[in-house]
């Protein structure tokens, strides 16, 4: 995919930002092209897109108009709930915590925002890099949300693999949310991330890893018609009136 997309910057930027461009075009191995005048149609070509620097942003657009860039999304909102299903689930013990989906890091940032240390996966290069660079440069006026992007650690890498080379009982708890069997119409941040996706589910494969990696739990995130968590044996948790649910394999547990 990287022979498909070219990077460039937005219109008028200051001279440090097109050095940062033409430094990120060769760290990833992809063209960099100066904007100039340019439509951004006309930059990308024939190619299916373009990476565009912002003064703040980074940004991937594809040739149909399709945008896609790093926002904190939920995760806000959630850190300043009263609870959040998900860290009831981990404890409040601080853990240390594998999320082997990263995706937009919503449910990553939400936990590190809750004291855990989390380290996220995430295997499509594209949504990794555009991630990646939010956590990294972005500034928000909630201070709990500038200590939890500062604290993540994201790695670009398949979820099997890593939990491969790892030690057994490295992680207190590991955290799946794959991309659902099943579409939710109203899921904005969804849709900006379905043509990026991994799409891969959770296996036995996956699972028999997991257990070994863990010391804890495992956590599972779900559509509510997905037989997942039935099929691999986690205790699932019904959240009435939501599309999505939990479940849990407790370690140890008979």
């Amino acid at each position: 995919m990287k022979n498909d997309i070219v990077i460039t910057t937005s219109f008028k930027l200051a001279e440090e930002k097109l050095k940062e461009a033409k430094n990120l075009a060769e760290e990833l191995e992809i063209p960099y092209i100066a904007r100039q005048k340019q439509g951004l149609m006309k930059v990308i070509g024939e190619k299916e897109g373009a990476l565009v620097l912002y003064r703040e942003r980074l940004v991937y657009q594809d040739r149909s108009g399709q945008v896609f860039f790093f926002h904190p999304d939920t995760a806000t909102l959630r850190l300043k709930a009263d609870r959040d299903p998900l860290l009831e689930l981990v404890g409040q013990t601080p853990k240390k915590v594998l999320d082997c989906t990263m995706g937009l890091a919503t449910d990553s940032l939400v936990l590190a925002g809750g004291g855990h240390l989390v380290t996220a996966l995430e295997s499509q290069w594209l949504t990794y890099t555009v991630v990646r660079y939010g956590l990294e440069n972005g500034s928000y006026a909630d201070g709990i949300l500038n200590q939890a992007m500062s604290r993540l650690q994201v790695l670009h890498t398949e979820s099997l693999a890593y939990l491969q080379a790892q030690e057994s009982s490295s992680f207190d708890v590991i955290y799946f949310d794959p991309m659902f069997s099943e579409t939710i119409p109203e899921s904005d941040n969804l849709r900006s991330l379905a043509s990026l996706a991994n799409y891969g589910p959770l296996t036995e494969e996956l699972l028999t890893e997991a257990k070994r990696v863990a010391r804890e739990k495992i956590i599972f995130k779900g559509h509510f018609r997905d037989q997942t968590f039935e099929t691999l044996g986690f205790k699932r948790h019904v959240r009435p009136n939501q599309k999505f649910h939990y479940g849990e394999i407790v370690l140890g547990e008979t």
